[in-house]
């Protein structure tokens, strides 16, 4: 089934945008709830690709017309460049706003027009406003909210969920990209996301930069995304246990140990590396393959002292 651009009134100053690997098996329904969600399609869609070799693009054919666009990269080169390519298309085009959706989300109902009626909203009040995110909850268990979070000198810490159970509208410091809806002007005064992370953390580490100037980042009680939040998640007696491929955990631990020592110096350093401790003792009881994590954790927290960054290099 092809699907018309005319049937219904597009959401205009907004370039939707989506980056891809492997993602075969979820990409349909973040379409069909996100982008797709009344049968036509709500704003202008990139869908960048990260040289996937599953059938992404056969699933991505039925919705391709003037409003759907794919860009198709030769090799992987990480979601930071690709979001900064959807940046540069999104300012080329002339909207304000850029709307960024990981390739395993799931929407609740009007969640762009939503995040797009606040982020408009305070700008017209004269806040200075560099993105707006939704509630995210886990799609296997969707009683289960991934809060966003608040800086202080030990680093992030989860917002505090009875300090602000009354208000709809949250100032926080950081969020997860996927949901949240972003100024192009604010983005780019920062120049975008930081590449040679490649991948995770790099959403934290450029919305401390917009802090940083000045930007306000809102948290939109009103709204929801469903995400899956890692390759494994099980309920357990400390609560929802996530876990990750154990090469994921190179770009963890190797990005946030060094954004921790930018932005926080040794305290927060310290603080994350007690975290990490932490999580590598729960490994032990919750995880499906500790030893191989624990091998990419200590590369990267070795990379990280060593400066060493980009794509994970298994023969350094």
């Amino acid at each position: 089934m092809a699907y018309s651009s005319k049937q219904s009134p597009i959401i205009k100053d907004v370039l939707s945008l989506v980056v891809t690997y492997q993602g075969e098996r979820t990409i349909q329904k973040l379409i069909e709830s996100c982008l797709f969600e009344t049968g036509h399609p709500v704003s202008r869609i990139l869908v960048i690709d990260n040289n996937s070799s599953d059938k992404i693009m056969e699933k991505l054919q039925r919705y391709r017309n003037g409003l759907l666009s794919v860009l198709e990269m030769p090799r992987n080169v990480g979601v930071a460049a690709a979001y900064n390519l959807g940046l540069e298309r999104a300012h080329n085009l002339g909207v304000r706003w850029l709307f960024i959706l990981d390739q395993d989300s799931v929407c609740g109902k009007g969640l762009l027009a939503q995040v797009l009626k606040t982020g408009s909203s305070l700008k017209e009040k004269g806040r200075k406003v560099g993105a707006v995110c939704p509630v995210v909850k886990s799609v296997q268990f969707p009683d289960s909210i991934h809060l966003p979070y608040n800086w202080d000198s030990l680093g992030f810490s989860p917002v505090s969920v009875s300090r602000t159970s009354g208000d709809a509208l949250v100032r926080i410091d950081s969020c997860l990209t996927s949901g949240t809806l972003y100024n192009v002007e604010a983005l780019r005064s920062v120049q975008g996301f930081r590449e040679d992370y490649f991948i995770d953390f790099v959403d934290h580490e450029c919305h401390l930069r917009l802090r940083q100037q000045g930007w306000e980042i809102w948290w939109d009680r009103g709204c929801e995304l469903f995400h899956r939040l890692g390759r494994r998640q099980k309920q357990t007696e400390q609560g929802l246990w996530v876990e990750h491929n154990p090469e994921r955990y190179y770009y963890m631990a190797r990005n946030m140990l060094d954004g921790h020592w930018r932005f926080g110096g040794w305290r927060a350093s310290t603080s994350f590396l007690r975290g990490m401790l932490k999580h590598m003792v729960c490994m032990l009881r919750n995880g499906e393959e500790p030893m191989k994590s624990y091998y990419y954790i200590l590369r990267g927290i070795s990379d990280a002292f060593l400066g060493h960054f980009g794509p994970f290099d298994s023969k350094s």
